[in-house]
This record gives structure tokens, C-alpha cells and sequence, in this order.
């Protein structure tokens, strides 16, 4: 069978792996860290705190229910007595904490509960009033809500790519509270990204999927991993697709594509171990790098001028912000949630999640790998390292120390609830020590801080800017979350779909006849079809959205989900016999 050769051990590159794999190919893969596979999404060694190392865990991590292509794959990875999919458990909630004002709580799942059911209806009739936002900003948002939803595919394609969140949700018009809850502060906290920037096509669509999420009983919102990310899911990954027969060679870094007769001749690799460089060759390979990794690679004379497309990648990255984690290990276990906690309005867009509640003991106790002393886990991600704009303290510019007490500091004074602290107001009071993520350096000499490992943030007008999977060079293809994608956005979703689509580039190239990898799209409720054939009509004449729709649109769009309604009960009872 055909050897591929990959380049990266990220999500992408083992994502590809996987398929390939699985399909009879031979596959080597060249990763550039020493230690650890899984790129971004990895957990590292905390050492310093106690004599066993701890993990060092990436305080963002979640995997909605709108994931299939990661998720697919998990399945297929052998853990245990099951599979890694296995180890995700559901969070119940998302607490929005406020600086010197109560959190507001919503729940992250569809109601199964009385005090589920209590909680939606406290967010609906409540939630506006307690958040600080007027009856009249709460219903605006909640039209431009529906506009989402019965926007057409185009409208988003060609408009919504071209609009920034901040205008589509006309945040000028409003309140700081709703600048700050509904336009800056969600796109800032959970994706690095600024409203006045990301794209309502994308911000937009994953906000629908969240939304799909929370209305289906079936499909937990949002779920995290029950231990250590390298423990449960990234080693025994590695394992599998060992024993499987990949090839994985750390420590090495790819440092040029060399190209003879419109091929990839060969890839030149650099042995981080003994500084020599080596030169692995198949007949496929496949670039499954980050974007500024990818740019330094494509920027090559011999390869633009045979595919110009690549030179686009180079423009993509310039969007990248820095998006990185902290944990801090106490010596209580405070559960604060049972979720994930979005500190609207903090000064470096903080997230955070407790970590040790959702944890299984019989997998990782991590009071036992402490010796009793740490018995909790606040793991933290700071997404915005570099604005000016509203920051004191900018925390590229702070010392470790100083980056961990202003972030405490930050999560301290929004987890009020009645006047009353969660956490200590002195850090030193339960913090027994901290991690901050490796991917960021200090220069020896100058001390400054530099991101090895920046995010890529979405932005207006950057879709055109994405390749696709295959190249205009018959043997080199292109996996990584900057790929074009249905998922749209930088994400282990988008890594993994990304590969899926190289992999079934390189199946057709090599005409094995095997089966191709599944490659899912968004989900869309079939209900509002009727509105968005008549907004699609609208745009093909150059029209803008209108929620004012016919009267008879109306008759007809309830006709119409009575049919699906019907439909989906009979798909409900039919699986649940069979």
C-alpha cells in the first residue's frame, strides 16, 4: 500500500493518521515537540509543585454536542473496557460571572429535570432583567436570533461573511451590558476573537449549533473529559494508532518542501536529538501543521508558482491572537459550577472551569498523585494577552507571577454571590501552585514573552483566504483547523474534519477503492426550510433579510414542520425498537 508521510502530530495529523491507517496505508508522522503529541489540545507535565508531576490542562477544552467528526473518531479508539468517547461526561450548566454583580446561571443542556425546568423558565423570565439588559435589548436580540435561524445558506455565505458580529447584532445602538454580554464579551471569551472583527457567518452558525444543542434531549451541549486529557484520551490514541502500525517520530521539524517535476520529491526534516537532517520519502504527504507553521513551509518559489493559492495561507496568518491556559492547584476542591464559567467583562477575557468534580478517581486521583496535597483543579484560559484597548495590565507584559495573581485576581472579583466570595480573596490562601502553558517562552536574555503556539481567529472576509485540502501539486495535500471547512472555525472539530478531507483527497489520488472518510455538515432544523427558500429568493434578487414574512409562508411553514415533527417521532420509535 502507498506511504504517507505526515507532518505534525497535532489533532490534524493524528486525525489523518487514523483514517489512513485504518485503510491499509503506511504512515509516518514527524512532530516537532519532544514530548508530547495532540498540539494545542495536549495536557502537560506541572512539575515544581510536587514531586509528582501534575497536569498542566488547557482551561478551554470542551467538546459540544455539534461535534460528530472528533467525536466519530473516539469512538474508535480503544480505552479500557470501552472507548475514549466513553470519557466525556456532560456539564449541567454555564455560569456567566460578573465583577461586583451576581453570576447568571444557564442551563447547558435540554431540561430533564424540575429544577432544570425552573432554572429555563428563571432564565426567560429573569435572565434579561438580572443581567442588566432593557426589555427592549433582550427582544432584539432574540429577532436577531431568528434571523439566524431562518437565514438562507447564501445570505450567510456571501453577507454574513462579510459582516462582523458587533454590526450584526448593531451593539453601537445598545448598553454597555449588551456590548459586553452579547456582542464582545462571548466572541472574546470563547474563541479568542472580537466582535468587531469575527464573522457573523461563522459566529453565527456555531451559535445555532449551541442553540440545536440545548434543544435536543439526546445530545449533551457540552461535555468535558472525566481526567486528564493525555491520560484519557490523547495517550491511549497514540497507543491504538501505534499498535495499528503508524510511525510517529517526535522532535523532529520540517524545514523545507523540495519539488522536482511537479511532486513533492521529498520533505527535509530537522532531528531535534541529534541536529542532523533526514529526508523521509512516500508518495503522498500531507502538511498537518498550524497555519504560520504551514506559511513558512508553502512560501516556496517552486510551489506558488504551481498552485498561487498557497500563498494565501501567508495573509491567514496574520490573524492569529494568542489563546492560552494557566491551572492553578489548591488545596480544597471548590466545585464553583458544574460547568464552564465565562468571566464577562474581565480584563484578559477569562475563562475557567473546576476541573477536579468531573474527574473519576479510579482513572486519576490527583490527591493521591499529590500526597493529600492538592485537591482541586482551576483551570483557566486568557484570551486576550494584547489589547490595549481595555487593559490595565497587559499580560504578555507580566512576569508568571504576575500573569497568576491578576488572573486570580480577576476570577476572584466576578465569583461574588450575595456579597459573599467563592474564592479567597488572597491567592496564596488555596493556591498551592501554578502552571502556565509551555507554549509560552520567555527570551533568555530580554525576558520578553513569546507564543509558539498562537490561535487563529476568525475574521471577516478570511474564507477566501482558506485552501482546500488538495493542492495544485499532485502528491501534497493540506489538513489543519485554516482549512476550509464546514465547521468553519478554529476548533478540534475543524482539525479533524480538515483531515478527513485530505485523507479521501489522497484515497482518490491513489485509487485504492477504499472507502472514504464521513464528513458531516452543520445542522440545520428542516422546520424553518420554508423560511429560508423564501429568504434565498430575497437574496438571488439582491433583497435584504426581512423577518416580515407572507402570511402565507406562515400556513405553509407549519404545514411543514407537522410533516418533520411526524417524521422525526417515527425515526424516534422506529430506532428505539430496533
Amino acid at each position: 500500500m502507498p506511504k504517507v508521510i505526515i507532518i505534525g502530530g497535532g489533532i490534524a495529523g493524528m486525525s489523518a493518521a487514523h483514517e489512513l491507517i485504518e485503510r491499509g496505508f503506511a504512515v509516518d508522522v514527524y512532530e516537532s515537540n519532544p514530548t508530547y503529541l495532540g498540539g494545542k489540545a495536549r495536557s502537560e507535565a506541572a512539575s515544581g509543585i510536587v514531586p509528582n508531576p501534575l497536569p498542566g490542562e488547557h482551561g478551554f477544552r470542551f467538546f459540544p454536542g455539534f461535534y460528530k467528526h472528533l467525536t466519530h473518531t473516539m469512538k474508535r479508539i480503544p480505552h479500557g473496557s470501552g472507548t475514549c468517547f466513553d470519557n466525556l461526561v456532560a456539564t449541567e450548566t454555564i455560569l456567566f460571572a460578573r465583577k461586583n454583580q451576581d453570576p447568571l446561571k444557564v442551563l447547558a443542556r435540554f431540561p430533564l429535570t424540575a429544577s432544570d425546568l425552573n432554572l429555563v423558565f428563571e432564565t426567560i423570565t429573569g435572565g434579561a432583567t438580572s443581567a442588566g439588559l432593557t426589555a427592549a435589548e433582550s427582544g432584539f436580540f432574540k429577532d436577531k436570533i431568528f434571523q439566524l435561524l431562518t437565514s438562507s445558506k447564501e445570505r450567510f455565505e456571501k453577507e454574513y461573511e462579510q459582516l462582523a458580529w458587533w454590526y450584526f447584532v448593531e451593539a453601537d445602538r445598545f448598553s454597555d451590558t449588551y456590548k459586553t454580554l452579547l456582542a464582545d464579551g462571548l466572541t472574546k471569551s470563547l474563541v479568542a476573537a472580537k466582535a468587531r472583527q469575527m464573522s457573523t457567518r461563522v459566529g453565527g452558525s456555531i451559535f445555532l449549533q449551541l442553540i440545536y444543542n440545548m434543544a435536543d434531549p439526546d445530545l449533551p451541549a457540552d461535555r468535558i473529559l472525566n481526567g486528564p486529557t493525555n491520560e484519557q484520551w490523547l495517550n491511549p490514541w497514540q497507543t491504538y494508532l501505534t499498535t495499528k502500525g503508524v510511525n510517529f517520530f517526535k522532535n523532529h521539524t520540517a524545514t523545507e518542501i523540495q519539488i522536482s517535476a511537479r511532486q513533492v520529491q521529498r520533505i527535509k526534516v530537522r532531528d531535534g536529538a541529534t541536529s542532523t537532517d533526514i529526508f523521509p520519502q512516500g508518495e503522498y504527504y500531507l502538511l498537518a501543521v498550524p497555519v504560520e507553521r504551514a506559511t513558512e513551509l508553502l512560501s516556496n518559489l517552486a510551489i506558488t508558482r504551481l498552485d498561487p493559492i498557497m500563498e494565501l495561507p501567508a495573509e491567514l496568518a496574520t490573524k492569529v491572537s494568542w489563546m492560552n491556559g494557566i491551572q492553578y492547584f489548591l488545596n480544597t476542591d471548590i466545585p464553583i459550577s458544574k460547568g464552564h464559567i465565562i468571566h464577562i467583562g474581565s480584563e484578559w477575557a477569562v475563562t475557567s472551569i473546576s476541573q477536579v468534580q468531573f474527574w473519576d478517581p479510579a482513572d486519576y486521583d490527583i490527591q493521591s498523585q499529590s500526597g493529600g496535597l492538592v485537591k482541586g483543579v482551576l483551570s483557566v484560559d486568557i484570551s486576550d494577552w494584547l489589547d490595549t484597548e481595555f487593559n490595565t495590565h497587559l499580560a504578555k507584559d507580566c512576569s508568571d507571577q504576575q500573569i497568576a495573581e491578576l488572573a486570580y485576581n480577576q476570577i476572584q472579583q466576578s465569583l461574588i454571590v450575595g456579597g459573599v466570595p467563592i474564592l479567597p480573596v488572597n491567592m496564596n490562601d488555596v493556591v498551592v501552585g501554578f502552571h502556565l502553558a509551555t507554549s509560552l517562552e520567555r527570551d533568555p536574555v530580554t525576558r520578553v514573552l513569546n507564543n509558539k503556539e498562537p490561535l487563529l481567529v476568525n475574521t471577516i472576509n478570511s474564507w477566501d483566504l482558506m485552501p482546500k485540502s488538495f493542492t495544485g501539486i499532485p502528491n501534497l495535500f493540506l489538513a489543519g483547523d485554516y482549512i476550509r471547512t464546514n465547521t468553519g472555525l478554529a476548533t478540534m472539530e475543524a482539525a479533524n474534519e480538515s483531515a478527513r478531507r485530505a485523507v479521501n483527497c489522497i484515497i482518490d489520488a491513489s485509487g485504492i477503492g477504499k472507502p472514504y472518510a464521513k464528513v458531516w455538515r452543520l445542522k440545520e432544523w428542516a422546520m424553518l426550510w420554508p423560511y429560508k427558500w423564501y429568504d434565498r429568493k430575497r437574496y438571488e434578487k439582491g433583497i435584504p433579510y426581512s423577518s416580515d414574512f407572507p402570511w402565507w409562508l406562515h400556513v405553509l411553514a407549519v404545514i411543514w414542520a407537522i410533516i418533520c415533527l411526524i417524521a422525526w417521532a417515527v425515526r424516534y420509535v422506529f430506532n428505539l425498537i430496533f
